[in-house]
């Protein structure tokens, strides 16, 4: 559990593993940019039903008892993760959040190598030590296939396919 103190309110961020009953709230915070035209129904059976989704372990960084930020998390081979699916909350973005979750997660598991797949500005990711994989190595359009940490000796013959 980290405290912040701000202006003399005390906030409480603990990253906690997702439960069954955490699912709908984690798949809610990424609606308005993933929901993609369909209803709010359509985009939660859609995420209950992913196979991709199936595939990871949901993290969410808890503040003060309320879910904020939340992505989920791949094992990819030996000591590789992938990271995915990062949202916050949509009134909470802006208030790092999705870096203090990033954070947390790279700070549990040290020893290990990390991608993401950046479908945005890599601005926030690289503001926690991700980088960009040279041009060469990005094989998914509108995307920015991103590592961590700097110092990982990496296999380019056996970058992760986009999930």
């Amino acid at each position: 559990m980290i405290k912040h103190i701000k202006e003399k309110i005390i906030i409480y961020e603990k990253l906690i593993k997702a439960n069954t009953n955490d699912l709908d709230k984690v798949y809610a915070m990424g609606y308005d940019v993933w929901g993609e035209g369909k209803t709010y129904q359509e985009h939660l059976e859609e995420c209950r039903s992913s196979v991709k989704y199936k595939k990871g372990t949901w993290y969410i960084l808890s503040v003060d008892g309320e879910a904020v930020s939340s992505c989920i998390l791949y094992y990819l081979t030996g000591n590789t993760i992938g990271i995915g699916s990062l949202a916050t909350v949509s009134e909470k973005r802006g208030l790092g959040y999705a870096s203090s979750l990033l954070n947390e997660i790279l700070n549990r598991k040290k020893d290990y190598l990390y991608f993401l797949w950046s479908d945005i500005a890599t601005t926030l990711y690289e503001s926690v030590g991700f980088l960009v994989l040279e041009d060469v190595y990005q094989t998914h359009k509108g995307s920015s296939l991103m590592y961590y940490p700097s110092n990982y000796k990496i296999d380019f013959d056996n970058l992760p396919n986009y999930f």
